[in-house]
């Protein structure tokens, strides 16, 4: 016998898709102090697309916006470690 949970009547945002975008998106609403958020996904979560990316962050770039970003990435995955206590995975080379 499975325990059937319960699914929220209402909620301030409803992120549709459990891969690296919307998985972001989630950690960014909680961040900024958004608790009434759902995040809807269909499988398991980074299973699709995500899942199948080579995941390589570059961090040099002539464009100043992108190496912002990346800095910004490098930055959040260790703050995920850090806050979560799990790896993601990331190897600095």
């Amino acid at each position: 016998m499975t325990a059937e949970k319960q699914f929220p009547t209402h909620a301030r945002a409803v992120v549709i898709g459990g891969g690296v975008v919307g998985c972001s998106i989630l950690f960014h609403l909680a961040k900024f102090g958004w608790k009434d958020s759902v995040l809807l996904e269909r499988d398991e979560l980074t299973s699709g697309s995500s899942w199948h990316a080579a995941g390589q962050i570059h961090t040099i770039s002539s464009d100043p916006n992108i190496s912002r970003l990346q800095g910004y990435t490098i930055n959040l995955y260790k703050e995920i470690e850090e806050t979560s206590g799990h790896s993601v995975g990331l190897h600095s080379t």
